[in-house]
């Protein structure tokens, strides 16, 4: 009987062996290109679509501004600071309790296993935190300017509150492509099973990254193409943003220089 009894134990030991074996197995190859897409796109998604979110809340309140300068009053001049304060505040809260992005362990293998730079991945994962910042002083001289219609009257706007709103929603139709082929950039040569739960996770939910004409590209160097495409148009907003800034300094010089 005992020698019965060690041999089922031998079996069961080997069996147990085998599942640990075949489970270890497993986990390695979703470490890799079998199966191991699905952490990183979840990975991924859940850093992108907060950076969309804020894009989008920022372009309900440039759109709020726009609708106020189509159409001047006092109920839409409310609604416009209420909406630009509230976005700007929002995102001062959201930028106060971040954390810096740590790159887990299983991530890597997969990163590797596509060519993707781990370095590359972390300083996206950040970038939320510069993108805040930057829709917070925007919005900040947006409601400056607002606040400026409250008291000279909501009927008529100041030229540089409609610059600003027209410089502003121009650099971010940019920034929405730029932030779109950023995505693109990172799953240009996916095909298959894998580009298509790129598009399950992340494309299909954006609300605000990509204008109607951003075309998706194929390899990473169609891309890069259109990420400098869109710097260039986004420098390009900025010099005529900082020649405008130039004149209005100018002509306070001026009115300086004549004043007894």
């Amino acid at each position: 009987m005992r020698e019965k009894k060690r041999g089922k134990t031998g079996i069961w030991a080997l069996l147990a062996a085998l599942a640990v074996g075949l489970m270890l197995a497993c986990l390695a190859g979703c470490g890799g290109k079998d199966g191991g897409y699905r952490i990183l796109v979840d990975d991924f998604a859940e850093i992108t679509l907060a950076q969309d979110g804020d894009s989008a809340a920022y372009d309900r309140a440039l759109g709020a501004v726009g609708a106020y300068l189509e159409n001047p009053g006092e109920e839409t001049l409310q609604y416009a600071l209420s909406e630009v304060t509230e976005v700007r505040e929002k995102m001062e809260a959201d930028g106060a309790n971040l954390k810096p992005y740590e790159l887990r362990e299983e991530l890597v293998p997969v990163l590797e296993s596509y060519g993707l730079d781990r370095e590359e991945y972390v300083i996206n994962a950040d970038m939320r935190a510069s993108y805040l910042s930057g829709y917070v002083e925007s919005l900040k001289n947006l409601e400056f300017y607002l606040e400026l219609a409250e008291i000279m009257g909501p009927e008529n706007p100041s030229p540089t509150l409609e610059f600003l709103y027209g410089f502003r929603s121009e650099y971010q139709s940019y920034t929405r492509d730029f932030c779109y082929y950023g995505i693109n950039y990172w799953f240009a040569d996916w095909e298959g099973e894998e580009l298509a739960y790129v598009q399950e996770q992340v494309l299909d939910h954006l609300e605000s990254f990509g204008t109607d004409g951003a075309v998706w590209e194929d390899s990473r160097e169609g891309a890069e193409r259109k990420l400098n495409l869109c710097l260039g148009q986004m420098e390009e907003c900025q010099r005529g943003f900082e020649e405008y800034l130039g004149e209005i300094q100018r002509e306070l010089y001026e009115m300086e220089a004549e004043q007894p």
